[in-house]
């Protein structure tokens, strides 16, 4: 009854709001190539809004907007350079609009398996905001939008990504070039975590799931390189008012320059009073979270771009607790504080030279009370400072060096106290530099060999990590062939046990075929993983005895027009792993792999109406678990994984955007694994609870209002 509930408060909400839709004004024009072939498909938008459309096969279009004034005019098409220019709304004359052909010079490639990008093109693998919040079940999150990827397996109670048979901390994060030591949220036990960054504020989003380039350190499965924007041109303030919270954010632009900031309030003690009143008094404080970001940019000159980011947050939350074996409660109360500061220096001179420096720093506090059991208290303060320097140059028309250094200084304070205390803390430095060799061997073949040396402080251990990555085009069609070595130090939580520990290992081999056309994607990529020097041991003796593989499949499909209005995606992957490492001895499958998984992404845009209505169906096969009341060692299975998500975001007016998501709205139950009691009951079993979301269902209304401005309110002109 909640899910019909909630698809009534949504429908409910939407239509409040319907009668804000202010008058339409239409642009004509017609899109062709330099040598006036008329090019279907072609994507036609405002920018700042979620107005457009695409051109016909005569190359004709006839866009609605809702927009007066000046407003910026883009055409994007795969395989040309994208097109914008200022338009006055209401516009009676035809636009004639000629796009010229994408040329490939070797400074705007990067081969990279698994993410091969050339840049200023429409990528298979970049995503804008606007994409991401319209993923069904996202609700508007980063890291959840990258569930319907490729490569991406079912993620656990904690909501945190899984990728190609790796850990959640296997995952690294980037913003602009820095490292982010801490990009989740904290959330209750079972409860899905969030990114701490709106996707709003970034201007590509890269996701990079394997055999990626030397520069990036610490990541054994993949790495989420952001990147902010460059530059602003319009000033704007909006509010944004939720079910779950409110907030405001702003720009102002100047010549040169500009300044944006983002101000949220999440508060789910309403949320949680309406839908579940029946466990309010669990609650002793209500989740909430205040957040704040802020970005300064500067142009010095032509080619030269200053930018400072800064954001911090803090969660509170205390609740009543339960321990299943044996059962007792304690009073919870969890404090969190969590800063992230970087500045970067970009710059390219006239003579090719293209120059990167920055620093970031990542400051994370957290005060738990009655976390393990009651009146304990635990007190963690992690810290990075991250220094990198960069540089590259096109020396030829076939050959092109990139050379860099950086370091990570960290340090983690540990205390815990119960009836005894014990503390302990860790000051350590991960420090490297790199080289990368770009070669265009013909027009269509391209080259890079690259290695990185590492060095790591804590247990005073060199090691170098080479990379080559080979990518062939021929008619649409690209083929990647590439091999990369990777580190990573262990867990925090294991080197304050042992600081000797060796930085884990993962070597990863991938083999991918990907062709694009106008509208549709096909994506084909085996790839296979070996690991060494992981974490085995338990009770606090720990060493770096275990190794393991995890080996697969992907396969990705997408066509943004294979109906009109209709786009979909459809992704599939096939992940065997198993690994030894822990307090498993012999080769196990963990408990966080899912083997088989499957994406169903469906997108109605109704522009007459301006609504882009999104549905996602996500699938996973069962998780591996041991059972201790059967014989052998992870000797079952969790039933399988199905979520059916829905979204619609409408412009209700031009100042005025209406967002509503649902997760889960067959109200499955799904299983994650068990917990089992350490003694047996009365009938000679060991008891077990199900772990299992602490909501099955999640649903998400907001409002994003424009108080000045011509455009919407939409955080990505920040």
């Amino acid at each position: 009854m909640k899910t019909i509930y909630t698809c009534l408060i949504i429908m409910s909400f939407t239509m409040l709001v319907a009668n804000l839709y202010g008058q339409t004004n239409l642009i004509k024009g017609l899109v062709s190539d330099i040598n006036d072939i008329p090019l279907a498909f072609a994507n036609v938008s405002i920018v700042g809004t979620i107005d457009g459309t695409s051109s016909e096969d005569d190359g004709t279009f006839v866009l609605e907007t809702s927009a007066s004034g000046v407003a910026i005019l883009k055409v994007t098409l795969l395989g040309y350079e994208d097109y914008s220019t200022e338009i006055e709304v209401p516009q009676s004359e035809k636009f004639i609009i000629k796009l010229r052909p994408n040329a490939k010079v070797l400074s705007e490639v990067v081969v990279s398996a698994s993410s091969f990008q050339l840049k200023g093109g429409v990528q298979g693998d970049v995503k804008n905001a606007v994409e991401l919040v319209t993923v069904a079940g996202s609700d508007g999150d980063l890291y959840r939008a990258m569930a319907v990827l490729p490569g991406v397996q079912a993620a656990g109670s904690d909501g945190k990504l899984l990728v190609r048979g790796g850990e959640s901390r296997e995952s690294q994060t980037y913003i602009d070039g820095m490292h982010v030591l801490n990009p989740y949220s904290s959330m209750p036990e079972n409860t899905a975590a969030r990114g701490r960054y709106s996707p709003f504020l970034f201007d590509g989003i890269s996701f990079q799931l394997g055999g990626y380039s030397s520069e990036y350190s610490q990541g054994l499965s993949s790495i989420l390189p952001l990147s902010t924007k460059d530059e602003s041109k319009f000033s704007k303030l909006g509010i944004n008012i939720l079910n779950v919270g409110a907030g405001a954010g702003g720009t102002k632009s100047w010549a040169g320059g500009s300044a944006s900031f983002n101000l949220d309030y999440t508060n789910l003690g309403p949320y949680e009073n309406l839908l579940y009143p029946s466990d309010r008094q669990t609650w002793l404080k209500p989740y909430s979270t205040l957040a704040a970001q802020n970005q300064l940019r500067f142009a010095l000159g032509e080619n030269s771009v200053l930018k400072t980011y800064f954001a911090y947050d803090k969660t509170r939350f205390g609740r009543v607790t339960k321990n299943n074996f044996p059962t007792t409660e304690r009073n919870l109360d969890f404090n969190e504080g969590n800063t992230y500061l970087n500045t970067t220096f970009h710059t390219k001179s006239k003579s090719g030279f293209d120059f990167f420096s920055g620093i970031a720093l990542s400051m994370n506090d957290r005060k738990i009370n009655s976390g393990l059991i009651a009146n304990d208290r635990v007190k963690m303060k992690e810290s990075e400072l991250h220094l990198k320097v960069k540089g590259s140059k096109r020396f030829s028309n076939i050959y092109r060096l990139g050379i860099g250094a950086e370091s990570m200084i960290r340090k983690y304070d540990f205390s815990y106290a119960d009836t005894l205390s014990y503390g302990s803390d860790i000051y350590h430095s991960i420090d490297g530099v790199y080289a990368s060799n770009d070669f265009i061997l013909t027009s269509n073949l391209f080259l890079n060999v690259s290695s990185r040396l590492e060095y790591t402080s804590i247990n005073k251990s060199w090691n170098i990590l080479p990379r080559i990555s080979l990518s062939y085009d021929y008619k649409g069609y690209t083929l990647l062939a590439t091999y990369g070595k990777y580190q990573q130090l262990a867990d925090k939580d294991y080197l304050l046990y042992n600081n000797r520990l060796g930085a884990e290992i993962c070597e990863h081999y991938l083999f991918g075929i990907h062709h694009q056309s106008q509208n549709k994607i096909y994506r084909a990529e085996f790839y296979h993983k070996e690991y060494n020097n992981l974490v085995t041991g338990a009770n606090y003796n720990y060493r770096s005895s275990g190794n393991g593989f995890s080996n697969g499949i992907d396969l990705f499909f997408s066509d943004t027009r294979f109906l009109k209005h209709w786009q979909y995606t459809l992704a599939y992957s096939y992940n065997n792993s198993k690994r030894s490492y822990l307090e498993y001895t012999e080769k196990i499958t963990p408990t966080y792999v899912t083997q088989h998984n499957a994406a169903v992404t469906i997108k109605y845009d109704l522009f007459k109406y301006k609504t882009i209505w999104g549905i996602t169906n996500r699938f996973a096969s069962g998780r591996a678990y041991h059972d201790p009341n059967k014989e052998g060692t992870m000797n079952a299975e969790t039933p399988l994984f199905n979520s059916l998500d829905f979204c619609v975001t409408y412009l209700a007016h031009k100042k005025v955007i209406v967002y509503a998501s649902a997760s889960n709205i067959l109200n499955r139950s799904n299983v994650f694994g068990y917990n089992y009691s350490e003694e047996k009951n009365a009938q000679g079993k060991f008891d077990r609870v199900a772990v299992q979301s602490e909501r099955n269902q999640f649903f998400v209304i907001g409002l994003f209002i424009t108080l000045g401005g011509d455009k919407a309110y939409d955080p990505s002109t920040f």
